[in-house]
């Protein structure tokens, strides 16, 4: 493995030498983040915990910060008996400073992806159409108040945008008073003759709205940009826009030290990229967790934290979140991948990121039963980002995103898995269900995992949950 390391580094400096030049000597965060120093710190992402106010896990201090909220200000201190508006699972910007490891914030910026009326919702509960948005729901989404909202009604949802413009819900509220229109996402199908555009298969007409920040338009030459449209009038396919803005971090020129979470958008080379509309470049020192950097794609779920210089996210650290588990015994293995008897058609690989607990690759053979965590890598492989060693079982997990579903067969990662077998099934909620709600349930890219006994080469699946 210390081979494969000092292969997987060198592939990085050489992939990123170009770009470390174009970034000239502040091609790097100038700024620890490992205790040391003190400067401006901002981070963009969804609020965890309060008590202070903790965003993506990190916690910002707050004594009398300007909140912003739904268009109002207010100065207030935000802690856990009082949250200033703010709740669990909104998209918020924070601003302010750190000294070595202690971060306060000055500033708090909450920003909804969609607001107006929901025109449907699946009846798995996992998807929504508001404002001609799709919105996906799993269960890390926060309902507030535990209200599940239903056609007709009107809400506020916070949440990423995706790739394809689907946003990915992180809380959700019913709103019975002051609804404004608005709504962020990408632009396609812009027309400057008819003044208009879309996002999602939402009509945005903007003849009669402020243009802010924007390219003057001609064209189609808003196509790709990712905006935020508020307006006044909404028919069951039309914005009336009042106003049209890029969207954008909303940190000034430079912050010494940067956090955003998200999905990525773009790839424009290598380890340069976008998380949402956030520009991200990645150097030599650049440190990456759980991934390489030839291994960030579209649609992949990174956090990032850095320098922010001029637009740019000048990337200290990569983290890559993972949505793959696995669980079996080795079958066959190789120099840097192996394979899992009862799990067909996948093969695992490994690289210089990998976290091995109680053993190495070289010190892993047929037989042994191991668990692992990671990424999608392809339609039939993963990328291991942690393979733990475990005593002699029979226990076999498979998680990942459904492929496609035929009948009670989901295919999983190319594994088919026939659910006749299952006898056990639990909805994303936590609660049981029949197989026939869970064959609803599920669909081509939600997350299910699927645990059996493997008997031979021969696996007995035995219960499903749906992660997604």
């Amino acid at each position: 493995m210390h081979i494969s390391r000092w292969i997987f580094g060198l592939i990085g400096m050489i992939g990123l030498a170009g770009l470390l030049v174009a970034c000239g000597s502040n091609g790097a965060p100038s700024v620890s983040a490992s205790g040391s120093g003190s400067g401006s710190a901002s981070a963009s992402g969804t609020i965890t915990n309060f008590g202070s106010v903790y965003v993506n896990g990190k916690k910002f201090d707050t004594s009398e910060v300007e909140v912003f909220h739904e268009d109002q200000s207010i100065r207030c201190s935000i802690s856990t008996s009082n949250t200033c508006g703010l709740k669990k699972g909104m998209v918020v910007t924070v601003h302010g400073s750190f000294t070595g490891t202690q971060h306060t914030a000055a500033s708090v910026r909450q920003k909804d992806a969609v607001e107006g009326l929901v025109q449907s919702v699946a009846t798995d509960g996992l998807r929504m159409v508001v404002m001609g948005q799709t919105v996906f729901v799993d269960d890390t989404t926060i309902f507030d108040n535990n209200v599940h909202p239903v056609a007709g009604d009107n809400v506020e949802v916070n949440g990423h945008i995706r790739p394809g413009g689907v946003i990915q819900a992180t809380f959700i509220e019913k709103k019975l008073l002051n609804v404004t229109p608005e709504v962020r996402g990408f632009v396609t199908n812009h027309n400057d003759g008819t003044k208009t555009f879309q996002i999602g298969t939402l009509t945005v007409s903007y003849a009669t709205a402020l243009i802010s920040d924007m390219p003057v338009p001609n064209g189609s030459n808003w196509n790709g940009l990712l905006v935020e449209a508020k307006g006044i009038v909404f028919t069951a396919t039309t914005l009336t826009a009042t106003k049209v803005e890029p969207e954008n971090p909303g940190v000034g020129n430079q912050v010494d030290e940067f956090e955003v979470e998200g999905y990525v958008t773009q790839v424009r080379g290598a380890g340069d990229f976008l998380i949402g509309s956030t520009r991200v470049q990645a150097a030599v020192n650049t440190e990456f967790r759980g991934g390489t950097v030839g291994e960030i794609a579209v649609g992949a779920k990174l956090s990032t934290e850095g320098r922010w210089e001029n637009g740019v996210l000048l990337a200290k650290h990569v983290k890559f979140h993972e949505s793959v588990k696995l669980e079996g015994d080795i079958a066959t293995i190789g120099a840097n991948a192996f394979t899992l008897t009862g799990l067909s058609g996948l093969t695992i690989t490994v690289n210089g990121q990998t976290e091995f607990k109680d053993a190495s690759l070289d010190g892993l053979s047929s037989g042994d039963h191991v668990r692992v965590r990671g990424r999608v890598g392809g339609a039939n492989s993963v990328i291991a980002t942690r393979v733990e060693l475990r005593s002699a079982d029979n226990n076999i997990t498979l998680q990942g995103p459904v492929q496609s579903i035929a009948g009670n067969v989901l295919v999983i990662l190319s594994v088919p898995v026939d659910t006749s077998t299952v006898t056990q099934f639990e909805s994303v909620s936590g609660s049981s269900e029949n197989r026939a709600g869970f064959l609803a349930e599920a669909h081509e890219n939600s997350l299910v995992k699927i645990k059996g006994k493997l008997s031979g080469s021969m696996v007995r699946w035995e219960e499903a949950e749906s992660e997604d």
